[in-house]
């Protein structure tokens, strides 16, 4: 240990002759790292790796939060930010070098901070700009002035041409903003532009059976939570907890967090599996599995574990996102009540033993429902075709090989573009091979808050913008309730014993398979029940 301290001064004269710059942490070093373009890195967005970042995770909190806000602005404003930008400069770069990267990012943060963050120009200037100089990039002198006399231009003339020269469209690449125009006409996409720049709340969602809450009974739960956070928390007509704006700090803080007391899921997110919990009498519920398809990171099976259903699945491909809903799930102690399957939902099938009597497939999408909390989205890749397939071949997979006739999918997508939605569904209801299904429309007593969400088809449709202040801000969504249509089925009938449903009444049918030696009880007088109301 002596002989160590004894090469210490040597070691540290050694490492000050580097001739690389060092990089000194702040607050807007760590949000420069995280909106830095670069290619290595696209595969993570901004906001993930601000989270990642072990300097954004060592500041206090009134820095993180103003990490945060440079960040999400820069990746909301971005096109309004660029297009001020473009019109300070005489040109930009033809081929970006490394050393461009940086200064584009700079420039980027300054003006989010000028244009739409309210910092004083002096700070927002000449402590962004510095940030070139302690980089581990050799930034030329000339290049670090040429973005500093940008940054003094914005700060004298940018936000009248902010004002002037942009809107708020400018944000949303041309491909989406050109489809949701087309899908929802102008006024609806300028609306769910102008939804996107603002900040959602945090929603929170409480266990239904009070066995899986040490906070006691759901309604018990709700007054704990909504009092202990205080301020402006209340509950929304649906049964979520909306936090309010005057809580700070980490989600991790908020009270009873560490009794698995409750899970942040957005409000319009967690009406997937109201639609399935909806769909089954009561008595019902004790005898139905339920599988989550694409279920990390776990909201809605933790939604369907605590409703009390007897056997719920869970489906996941990505063994990283797994391993999140692993964790959640223990946190809220539920793991024991949830079967979790490593697999791609197009392969999986049900034992035998288990048959399928309800699926909820939150299938993989373009998130553009999330731009609020995703502003990346608003500037994502029009390829989406890859995505399409999958959707379909998802639902036709769980229509043909997992349901059970009469069983229910609920598809449900966090876009709000109608070919992942309206388009999607419409394909299964006309398909003129394989099992047919039929809509469950939604009924107003199902969804309160999101009553004029329902569409005179009988699907959920909430945009961004477009909910009663009851409900306020929420990500964007689509939900369809479908059922499988043909015959009811059992292990101990001949495949010619089929029953076609439509032909019979409901106590035709039960005689009829009674006198066939099949015990009518419990469940599938329930089933047949459902089938033919």
């Amino acid at each position: 240990m002596n002989l160590m301290c004894a090469f210490l001064p040597l070691l540290n004269f050694l490492l000050s002759l580097s001739t690389e710059p060092k990089f000194i942490s702040s607050t807007r070093h760590v949000a420069i790292d995280s909106i830095l373009e670069d290619k290595k890195r696209m595969s993570v967005f901004p906001l993930q790796r601000l989270d990642n970042n072990l300097d954004f995770q060592t500041l206090d909190g009134r820095d993180r939060s103003f990490a945060r806000a440079m960040v999400t602005t820069v990746e909301r404003r971005k096109g309004q930010i660029d297009k001020v930008i473009g019109m300070c400069r005489k040109k930009s770069h033809d081929k970006k070098k490394r050393e461009d990267m940086w200064i584009d990012a700079v420039l980027r943060l300054g003006a989010a901070q000028l244009l739409f963050l309210d910092v004083p120009h002096h700070a927002a200037v000449k402590e962004t700009i510095e940030i070139l100089r302690s980089i581990p990039v050799k930034i030329p002198e000339s290049k670090i002035k040429f973005a500093n006399a940008i940054l003094r231009r914005l700060g004298r003339e940018g936000k009248e041409l902010l004002s002037q020269h942009t809107e708020v469209c400018d944000n949303i690449t041309p491909w989406l903003l050109e489809q949701l125009q087309k899908d929802w006409g102008n006024r609806k996409a300028k609306q769910i532009s102008e939804a996107f720049m603002k900040k959602n709340p945090i929603h929170l969602t409480v266990p239904y059976d009070q066995n899986h809450s040490s906070a006691g009974s759901r309604q018990e739960s709700l007054d704990i939570i909504k009092d202990a956070i205080g301020g402006e928390t209340c509950v929304l007509p649906n049964g979520s907890i909306k936090v309010g704006d005057d809580m700070k700090g980490l989600v991790s803080k908020i009270p009873l967090y560490d009794e698995g007391a409750w899970w942040v899921q957005d409000a319009s997110a967690s009406l997937a599996a109201h639609a399935l919990y909806n769909s089954f009498q009561p008595s019902a519920l004790a005898e139905t599995h339920v599988v989550d398809m694409c279920s990390a990171p776990g909201g809605k099976t933790a939604q369907l574990i605590s409703m009390g259903f007897k056997r719920v699945t869970a489906v996941e491909v990505s063994e990283r996102r797994s391993r999140q809903l692993k964790k959640n799930l223990e946190r809220l102690r539920m793991t024991e009540k949830c079967t979790l399957c490593l697999k791609d939902g197009t392969d999986w099938t049900a034992d035998d033993d288990n048959p399928v009597d309800a699926i909820l497939l939150d299938a993989p999408c373009s998130a553009t429902g999330t731009g609020s909390r995703r502003p990346d989205v608003l500037q994502r890749s029009s390829d989406i075709e890859d995505l399409l397939e999958t959707q379909q071949k998802l639902a036709v997979h769980c229509i043909d090989n997992i349901l059970q006739p009469g069983g229910i999918l609920v598809y449900a997508t966090c876009s709000i573009l109608k070919a992942e939605g309206e388009r999607q569904v419409e394909k299964l209801l006309s398909r003129a091979e394989g099992e047919k299904v039929e809509t469950v429309p939604f009924q107003d007593t199902e969804v309160r808050g999101f009553e004029d969400c329902i569409a005179e088809n009988g699907w959920l449709r909430i945009l961004p913008g477009d909910l009663p202040n009851s409900v306020g801000p929420c990500d964007g969504f689509f939900v369809a309730r479908l059922r499988r249509c043909g015959t009811v089925i059992d292990s101990n009938l001949d495949m010619n014993d089929r029953v076609p449903l439509e032909k019979k009444t409901v106590l035709e049918l039960k005689e009829m398979l009674r006198n066939r030696g099949l015990k009518i009880s419990g469940k599938k007088s329930d089933l047949i029940d459902r089938l033919l109301s």
